[in-house]
């Protein structure tokens, strides 16, 4: 059920996303063989910012999605939490926007919920320069 990757197949799924964005560049290009650099550039940018969403979002999620062989006790009750699924939520960075996922647990008994803890985006810190 857990979601983790190599760092190996993590690295493959990054450079199967950037040979498809390159693909699609020349794509865009041989349809308009008269595009200015500008222009080539904004198509460029465009791709770039979906690459490093992907990108970011490879490397988290394939990392820890919170996901537990053993069992989750709940908070509240002590019971045996079951695990639901992934939910998700998207993070809109200044590189991209990034699809996160997180474990998600429910208690049979009192209906609480828990996500494992890193589910919260953290602030940014530093210049964002």
């Amino acid at each position: 059920m857990a979601r983790r990757k190599s760092r190996e197949k993590r690295k493959a799924a990054f450079l199967a996303t950037a040979a498809k964005m390159y693909d699609e560049l020349e794509a865009w290009y041989d349809a308009h063989p008269e595009a200015t650099f500008g222009e080539i550039e904004q198509a460029a940018r465009q791709k770039r910012r979906a690459l490093m969403g992907e990108t970011i979002a490879e490397l988290i999620n394939g990392r820890d999605t919170g996901f537990k062989v053993e069992a989750v006790v709940c908070a509240a009750c002590e019971t045996a939490m079951v695990f639901k699924g992934y939910l998700g939520w998207t993070v809109h960075g200044l590189e991209g926007d990034t699809r996160l996922e997180r474990a998600y647990y429910v208690c049979p008994v009192c209906g609480e919920t828990f996500f494992p803890p890193g589910s919260e985006a953290a602030p940014a810190r530093g210049s964002l320069e």
